[in-house]
């Protein structure tokens, strides 16, 4: 129970942070709002607030360089006047499903809102990169101060967000990534439960939600998400965001070939393009080959466009440069912004005579591989092919144009990453690095698929035979469920990483600024490292660091204190090595700051280990 009540227990300032989040969405929703069409889905109107957000600040901030600080006074100049537009309409100014949502996922907003940053890209990008927007109110570039982060080139998206919070909370909300994913999935769930509530019902309804399929909603792309993985979603990663978007594309552009096939609907077919666009530029923000993603979903909306005897082609392809170009334009201001102020850091293809076009049967085999071992997702989508299919043949029901969206989707991004593994990663293709984690990015799409799939089957099959009415399990686990998973969702509480970042904090108390610094950690795969260089490297002249994979012995621990002459070294674990090129003598089980002084080498300060021996073999 003591381990329970601290996974649940927020800092002063982490509860600051949350504050600052929820103000900053409440913005960005009334501002989603304002621009929408009165007859909306209005669980779209905080991503689509945040898609112009987002936009003001690549456009005004990159390529005309405009000041952070003045894009924040005009955005809230923005929100006061969409109040007023919101207030005139005689409308919410957030919409009830939206509010129903975000309460039933709260104690996963709280328990997200009560950890640390942990993971490995957190530290070496995601949180770099919006670290800097912090400190220095712009992007980074040629004449700016140089960044820390590994990727700097990577778009944006979710560190507006965080510098939003951080300029209200007045300091770095470390902690407001992670809750964002989770209201994002909330948006997310009620326009899942929409969903459901057609499958069940057999006919599309753009009215209120309700409880009960909110309920399901937050269910259904949480515990029954076969892509929820908490490593990814609790975290500043753009997985989580994506998937989020990727879904709500899906269903908006179903929506739209519905409306278009003349059943029933209150949202026009304008409205949904105009919804899609905004989502899709969103999307773009985050990361810039999401705008792949985009165009599969267009062209799935093509193809059932052209089969569907009920949809005219030529009135559904002139909704395309609504659908498309706002993506385009968010790729297009964030490649100037990068030309313009000469950013590196970005993810690129290889050379033409590095790429392994000899070897596409084994990084398909190794594809093939990892997809045999996540079979509830996997199922699911090839599920939608196999309709999708049939479809093709003859198209009839809105249950064929949706699984002709998934399986086009599917498909298209399979073969996408085929091609990434073989032109972009060089030897490491050969293994399909992340294949998983990047199929997370269709989480939202396989959910949709399920969702509406399983709720079809429920009003054939169970629903006549129902007597009774167990809404009340589906609140009880929304209940239960983040208590008993909360242990393995509080993977931050990882003792190794806490010791570390905690010693860092005191390394950089103890360190004059600007100092020549190092970090040796002889053991490890660069983990911890990460974590060091992440809270010390803003306050010092870090020249480097030295891994296990550097397999630093004597002769090379001498070389690199000669080459780089580093003032203060942080040993996290002492090596014989490290103690005969310093000439020191460190007790095991303790990690030092060492100091170069006249004499040689002195231990200025210890730390002992709590309560392990070795950090590399303390269970994750």
């Amino acid at each position: 129970m003591q381990n329970l009540i601290g996974y649940f227990s927020p800092t002063l300032g982490q509860l600051a942070g949350l504050a600052a989040l929820g103000a900053v969405c409440a913005g960005i929703t009334i501002v989603g709002n304002a621009i929408s069409a009165r007859k909306r889905l209005s669980e779209l109107d905080m991503v689509v607030g945040w898609s112009i957000v987002s936009l003001a600040f690549v456009a005004a901030g990159g390529v005309f360089d405009i000041s952070f600080r003045g894009i924040t006074w005009a955005l809230i100049l923005a929100v006061a006047v969409s109040a007023v537009v919101v207030y005139r309409r005689r409308e919410p100014l957030i919409a009830g499903d939206l509010l129903r949502a975000a309460f039933l996922s709260l104690p996963f907003i709280w328990l997200a809102g009560a950890m640390l940053i942990s993971q490995w890209d957190e530290f070496t990008h995601w949180m770099p990169n919006a670290r800097y927007l912090v400190e220095h109110h712009t992007f980074p570039g040629a004449g700016k101060p140089p960044p820390s982060s590994n990727l700097p080139g990577y778009p944006h998206g979710l560190a507006y967000v965080i510098y939003l919070s951080s300029r209200i909370a007045g300091f770095l909300t470390e902690n407001v990534s992670a809750a964002f994913n989770i209201l994002l999935l909330a948006s997310f769930a009620v326009l899942v439960g929409r969903v459901i509530r057609q499958g069940a019902q057999g006919q599309q309804d753009t009215g209120r939600v309700g409880w009960i399929c909110c309920a399901i909603g937050c269910l259904a792309v949480t515990g029954l998400n076969p892509t929820f993985v908490p490593k990814i979603v609790f975290t500043a990663y753009a997985d989580t965001p994506t998937a989020v978007l990727v879904g709500m594309m899906c269903i908006v552009m179903w929506y739209l070939l519905n409306a278009l096939a003349e059943e029933e609907t209150s949202v026009t077919p304008l409205s949904l393009a105009w919804s899609f666009g905004l989502i899709a530029m969103a999307a773009v923000a985050i990361k810039q080959p999401n705008i792949v993603l985009a165009g599969l979903i267009g062209i799935g909306g093509v193809c059932v466009a052209i089969r569907d005897p009920a949809i005219p082609t030529k009135r559904f392809l002139k909704f395309l440069p609504l659908l498309l170009l706002p993506a385009v334009s968010m790729y297009v201001f964030w490649r100037m912004h990068i030309e313009f102020n000469s950013v590196s850091g970005e993810f690129n293809f290889l050379p033409r005579a590095d790429w392994l076009t000899d070897k596409i049967d084994v990084v398909f085999g190794k594809m093939t591989s990892v997809a045999t071992k996540k079979g509830g997702y996997f199922s699911v989508m090839i599920v939608a092919c196999i309709f999708a299919a049939r479809a093709l043949w003859r198209m009839r029901t809105p249950f064929d144009r949706l699984s002709v969206i998934i399986a086009v989707l599917f498909v298209g991004y399979t073969s996408f990453l085929l091609f990434v593994y073989v032109t972009a990663f060089g030897g490491n293709g050969l293994v399909a690095p992340s294949y998983w984690r990047f199929n997370m990015h269709l989480g939202g799409a396989c959910v949709a698929f399920g969702a509406y799939a399983v709720a079809r089957l429920w009003r054939f099959r169970v629903a006549p035979r129902m007597r009774r009415n167990h809404a009340w399990v589906v609140f009880a686990l929304l209940i239960v469920v983040p208590f008993a998973i909360s242990h393995k969702i509080r993977f931050d509480l990882h003792a190794p990483k806490v010791f570390v970042r905690t010693v860092a904090e005191e390394v950089v108390a103890t360190l004059p600024k600007g100092v020549r610094y190092a970090t040796f950690d002889a053991t490890g795969n660069g983990e911890f490292e990460v974590i060091a260089r992440y809270v010390i490297s803003p306050h010092v002249d870090y020249v480097g660091f030295l891994v296990a994979a550097h397999r630093p012995d004597e002769k090379l621990v001498r070389e690199f204190l000669v080459r780089e002459r580093p003032q203060y070294v942080w040993v996290h674990v002492p090596t014989e090595a490290i103690e005969g090129a310093m000439s020191l003598k460190l007790a095991p089980r303790h990690s030092y700051l060492v100091e170069r002084q006249d004499t040689g080498w002195a231990a200025v300060k210890s730390w002992p280990f709590p309560g392990y021996a070795d950090p590399n073999a303390v269970p994750k």
